[in-house]
Parts: C-alpha cells; sequence; structure tokens
C-alpha cells in the first residue's frame, strides 16, 4: 500500500473529513437552494434563508448521523434531543449574521456562506462531543457481564 492510500484510508476513517465532506454537500444544497427560493418566490430574504436552512439540516442530521459519525445504531431520540439545541443556536447565528451582513450591503448568498463558514466549526465540536456522543458502557452495567461471561454462566 502507498503512502497516497494510507493518508486517504486514514482521512476517510476520521469523522472530520466525513463531516467536512458532507457539510460541503449540505451547504452547496443549501445555497442552490437559497438563491432558487430568492429568484422564483417573492419571499423576504429571512424566509428564503430560513427555509432553506432547515431543509438543509433535516438531510444533514441524518447524512451526518449515520456516515459522519457512525451513530445510526444508537438511539436517535436522545441524539435528536441533543441536536435541537444545537440547530436552533446556529439557526439564530446564521440568521443574525444574513441579517447583519446584508444590512452593510453584502449579497444574500455571499452573506450566507460567511455566515455558514463562521458556524463550521461549532458544528462539528457539537456534532462530535455532544449530539452524536458515544457513551462508553456503564461499569455497573458492564460488571456483571463480565462476571457471568467469565464465568461460563449465560446472562439474560
Amino acid at each position: 500500500m502507498g503512502q497516497a492510500e494510507r493518508i486517504l484510508r486514514l482521512a476517510y476513517r476520521h469523522s472530520l473529513t466525513r463531516f467536512l465532506a458532507l457539510a460541503g454537500l449540505g451547504f452547496g444544497f443549501d445555497l442552490a437552494l437559497l438563491a432558487l427560493l430568492d429568484a422564483v418566490t417573492p419571499l423576504p430574504s429571512a424566509a428564503t434563508v430560513s427555509i432553506a436552512f432547515w431543509v438543509t439540516y433535516a438531510l444533514n442530521f441524518a447524512l451526518n448521523r449515520t456516515f459522519a459519525f457512525h451513530a445510526d445504531g444508537h438511539g436517535v431520540r436522545g441524539q435528536f434531543a441533543r441536536f435541537a439545541p444545537q440547530v436552533l443556536g446556529d439557526y439564530v447565528l446564521t440568521l443574525v449574521g444574513v441579517t447583519a451582513l446584508g444590512a452593510l450591503g453584502v449579497g444574500l448568498v455571499p452573506a450566507r456562506i460567511i455566515a455558514g463558514g463562521t458556524n463550521l466549526v461549532f458544528n462539528y465540536v457539537l456534532y462530535r462531543w455532544w449530539t452524536f456522543r458515544r457513551r462508553p458502557e456503564r461499569a455497573d452495567v458492564a460488571a456483571p457481564k463480565l462476571a457471568l461471561a467469565a464465568s461460563g454462566v449465560e446472562g439474560p
């Protein structure tokens, strides 16, 4: 196996690489939907940003859960409960950023790119260590299982 192949395998194995790839795809989808809504609807900027944001985040949650963090084998309700405040915070930061940049004369799509870029680190950290965190098996649950396995007795 060559050096380049090892680097690619290592990069693929890391959640940050997968997160960034999905973030790029999701952000492209978000921008395309935003531009489409802005071009074909009479909705104000805050509404088009909101619609594109929420549609993209629904897709983003499912893709990150499955592909970036391999957390689809864990309880979705707990993940979604942790995801809700994360995405709400991201939404507020995005809307405030786009609105403030728009007031400064920055166009809608460039303002959305700037706001999204500032939230990238925020989102990875929260996805990795909050939303899709993996809790180690509790010692009080693991100990009896280990003891039963060591004794040769089958558990429940």
